[in-house]
């Protein structure tokens, strides 16, 4: 038996939203980094998925909260989830609040296990439906860089999870259990969302280049956002890129990546590498570099599939989505 009945738990938040719109609505994160709070709230009791908006660097940012039903949980893990360069909606409409079967098939997976899940929409509120055309090159990416841009999203829907309540008060869900998950884009995004920006050099400048120029803080590249005081737990990357176009340093394949690329996570990255990936080669290097920093990694390779196989439907697509669940029920202490 549930300690709150479905309709009552969703009764209880839309409640805590409706007040949170007037708390947070000219409220920010210490730094000011993670926008102005709740602007939106969209509830229906008869779903149990909400969609929110907030507040990034003024835009409209979607994030569509999924609530776990028919669990006895008291408190909940959660996992936010970053889309790939496809765009979070099914047929590119944000409008019909029906996300890409990608996008279902994963809120079906937490569902069923009884995980909180936030879908974090990068690219509609900015005007962006695919990245494609004039969204893949300097400067116009720079809107929606997974290096950082797209980290602010993926840290407001933290701090978003992390404040849910139920209406006696209690938090929805367990703050020091809050994953995140990525594919393509959305892992580069995971990726710099983890960034230890504690180790990051003193004398460090932020440069990408793009078809052999080079771009600094003058054309647009900024800085990634401040490792938060309570972070992600950790993280699971679907073929995503790891040169981040120079942003880390030199590539992690290049001889002198020990000392020249920069990037460590601050908590722990579980890297799903399909065998025939054209980002692969450039992940495994590293996967390598990272073990030789002892930064905890795993690695799974799955052999025969290319570059977004999450979606393919065969039987390297379902191990991996299972061995992801393994990894998170470990990770966010499931079942403990």
């Amino acid at each position: 038996m549930r300690v709150y009945s479905k309709i009552m738990e969703k009764l209880s938040l839309m409640l805590f939203f409706t007040t949170l719109i007037i708390c947070l609505s000219c409220s920010k994160d210490e730094d000011g980094s993670f926008g102005n709070g709740l602007e939106e709230i969209k509830l229906s009791l008869n779903t149990k998925d909400t969609i929110i908006h907030v507040t990034v660097d003024n835009y409209k940012i979607p994030i569509y909260l999924s609530l776990p039903s028919n669990c006895d949980n008291q408190t909940y893990p959660a996992v936010v989830v970053m889309h790939g360069s496809g765009g979070m909606w099914s047929d590119d409409d944000p409008d019909t609040k029906k996300m890409s079967s990608q996008s279902r098939d994963w809120q079906e997976i937490f569902e069923n296990n009884c995980i909180v899940a936030a879908f974090v929409d990068s690219y509609s509120g900015r005007g962006v439906k695919e990245r494609t055309g004039k969204w893949t090159s300097a400067p116009d990416n720079f809107r929606i860089s997974s290096q950082f841009v797209r980290p602010k999203d993926a840290n407001i829907a933290l701090e978003v999870l992390k404040g849910l309540k139920f209406s006696d008060g209690k938090s929805v869900v367990r703050p020091q259990d809050i994953g995140i998950l990525g594919f393509s884009d959305g892992a580069s995004a995971l990726a710099a969302t983890l960034y230890d920006t504690s180790n990051t050099p003193a004398d460090w400048e932020w440069t990408q280049s793009f078809d052999g120029k080079d771009y600094d803080f003058s054309s647009g590249v900024l800085p990634p956002q401040p490792k938060p005081k309570n972070g992600f737990a950790g993280g699971v990357f679907y073929y995503g890129g790891s040169s981040g176009y120079g942003y880390w340093g030199t590539g992690p394949c290049n001889e002198d990546a020990s000392k020249e690329n920069i990037y460590q996570p601050y908590a722990p990255i579980l890297y799903q590498l399909p065998s025939k990936g054209y980002l692969t080669e450039n992940n495994l290097c590293m996967v390598d570099l990272l073990k030789e920093k002892g930064i905890p990694v795993e690695l799974n390779i799955y052999d025969g599939v290319g570059h977004g196989f999450d979606t393919d439907d065969n039987s390297q697509s379902s191990l991996a989505r299972t061995k992801t669940i393994i990894w998170f029920k470990t990770l966010l202490h499931i079942n403990e």
